[in-house]
């Protein structure tokens, strides 16, 4: 219903006509080669085969066709931009509690290859407005996802240079619940060797514990070198 409610929107414009609807990522790409479209609506979370992101999916089959990403929610529901528990207690936040260098879909959608970005919660018009722009060429981002890349932009250095290669391995494996002695089998390695490891990217990342270390992988995607396993 909500595919069939957007395309009988889009078509209801006199210069818009939808040409083709997918249900998900091989479709799309079947449908993208067939049909041509000078611009792809694409919700984030479209079903995919091989669990690669959807967009960086149908971009690595369809590299020049324009994309409009859309987020799955709008802004104030999205986690990363409102992490649970924000505003609800009396204790400081540190930057590691908070989300302002985090990465949300729609800026991991742009550095996947979107050409646009819009939130769910955002008016007809300004939808029409974005689909108008990136199919002439151009790019379009909400103001969210505007500010995020400037805020990066901005910030110099990234924090994946500061990690090595090992490093990241190690926190990936961290964020994905292991314990220091399964991380030292799974990467051939000594505990006090791991341990060392840890020791360095808390330093580096100006972080406390382990836990902050998985909040910072799941919030940065971009920044760890994660962002197409996303």
């Amino acid at each position: 219903m909500d595919r069939a409610g957007l395309s009988a929107m889009l078509n209801a414009q006199d210069d818009f006509e939808v040409v083709a609807e997918a249900t998900n990522t091989d479709e799309a790409v079947d449908r993208i080669k067939r049909t041509k479209p000078s611009v792809v609506i694409l919700a984030l979370r479209l079903p995919t085969s091989n669990g690669q992101a959807a967009l960086a999916h149908i971009r690595s089959h369809g590299p020049s066709v324009p994309i409009l990403a859309v987020a799955e929610r709008g802004e104030a529901q999205c986690l990363v931009l409102n992490p649970p528990g924000r505003g609800r207690s009396n204790l400081p936040v540190s930057p590691a509690d908070h989300c302002t260098t985090g990465t949300d879909c729609l800026e991991l959608a742009v550095a996947q290859g979107a050409n646009g970005t819009i939130r769910r919660t955002a008016s007809p018009e300004d939808l029409f407005r974005a689909i108008r722009t990136v199919a002439s060429g151009l790019a379009w981002y909400e103001p969210k996802t505007a500010q995020a890349i400037m805020r990066h932009a901005l910030a110099g250095e990234a924090p994946r240079a500061k990690l090595s290669d090992r490093e990241i391995e190690v926190a990936e494996l961290i964020a994905g619940g292991h314990s220091n002695k399964e991380i030292a089998q799974a990467l051939t390695i000594s505990e006090p060797t791991v341990k060392k490891h840890v020791g360095h990217i808390l330093a580096k990342l100006k972080l406390q514990d382990r836990l902050q270390i998985g909040l910072y992988i799941a919030r940065n995607p971009l920044a760890l070198g994660a962002g197409d396993r996303h």
